[in-house]
């Protein structure tokens, strides 16, 4: 048979099916039988270099299934589904957040920037009406408030954080029993009394250069920088 011949009629071929099912042509070279899922087709395309098939099956909630393709189809055997790999709106990058790690800020040492975030930095606490020299002394004084209040303190009037972290280790027997169970709440108090042991006070930036952040050579300054830092104050009181 020539391959005009071909071209003006194309062949058909059905694939085979376990469920009864009618054929219905749907365009050239192309029949679909329908039955019980899954629907089967198959496809037969004449060309001068001969017959090219397809065929596969389409489930009513998913797409096709090729099981044989020729390169030399020219026109597709069914619609494919477009996949779309973009995450929803406003849904994070799981995979992103997972892989890149957080930013570092290291504390430790005195000459470190952000050495205030230690205990042994020299930024007194005010607890129950008693001033501490660091957090780090109200710390280890909580290791023997309520019991043994001399021993609380004596370390609180300790010379130095490092006196206080000694002589709480000193008095170790002497410890209250369940402080495993409450160091971490324990720490928490005494962060936020670092940071607002000093009540509603008046926080103001005594600067004699900068009138408008500081108070100024006057005094009289609108020390903006003070009421940014009292408004901060607030905001975290009212979210602890």
């Amino acid at each position: 048979m020539s391959s005009n011949n071909h071209r003006s009629q194309p062949r058909q071929s059905t694939s085979k099916t376990s469920t009864s099912s009618s054929a219905h042509s749907t365009g050239s070279g192309l029949v679909l039988k329908v039955g019980s899922p899954p629907i089967t087709y198959s496809y037969a395309t004449a060309t001068s270099s001969g017959l090219n098939m397809a065929s596969g099956s389409i489930t009513p909630a998913g797409s096709p299934s090729i099981q044989s393709f020729s390169s030399e189809l020219s026109e597709p055997t069914a619609p494919h589904p477009t996949t779309s790999t973009s995450k929803p709106l406003g849904q994070p990058d799981m995979e992103k957040s997972l892989t890149t790690p957080r930013r570092r800020i290291l504390f430790y040492r005195r000459r470190d920037p952000h050495y205030g975030f230690t205990n042994f930095s020299t930024h007194s606490v005010t607890y129950n009406g008693k001033r501490y020299p660091t957090s780090e002394h109200l710390f280890q004084s909580f290791k023997f408030q309520g019991h043994q209040p001399d021993l609380a303190e004596h370390i609180r009037t300790c010379a130095t954080p490092s006196a206080a972290l000694s002589e709480a280790r000193r008095y170790q027997a002497n410890v209250r029993s369940d402080w495993r169970k409450v160091n971490v709440e324990k720490m928490d108090e005494t962060l936020y009394q670092k940071a607002f042991g000093h009540g509603n006070a008046e926080l103001v930036e005594d600067s004699d250069k900068d009138s408008f952040w500081g108070i100024g050579a006057g005094g009289r300054g609108s020390n903006q920088l003070g009421k940014a830092l009292e408004r901060l104050r607030e905001k975290l009181r009212a979210d602890r």
